[in-house]
């Protein structure tokens, strides 16, 4: 277990990994999964309410927004 806000990918079990790496689409709920997952090169649709300035800048929506988020591979490989 973590008390991490969101999924830190070195403090999951090997069998999360497993199934983390080999899933083909990934469904994360959440404003700390997309914090600690936005920059892992997987498919994933981030879900979450925007609560913070620092968020709401970077994905241009405001505060008590809910966003639903494609990860973009492209993006992560730059």
């Amino acid at each position: 277990g973590s008390d991490a806000p969101g999924t830190r990918l070195s403090d999951c079990s090997p069998q999360f990994i497993e199934a983390f790496e080999s899933a083909q689409l990934i469904i994360s709920k959440g404003q700390g999964n997309f914090e600690g997952l936005s920059d892992t090169p997987r498919p994933i649709f981030f879900l979450f309410k925007v609560k913070c300035p620092v968020i709401a800048r970077e994905i241009g929506a405001r505060i008590g927004a809910v966003v639903l988020k494609e990860q973009v591979l492209e993006e992560v490989a730059k």
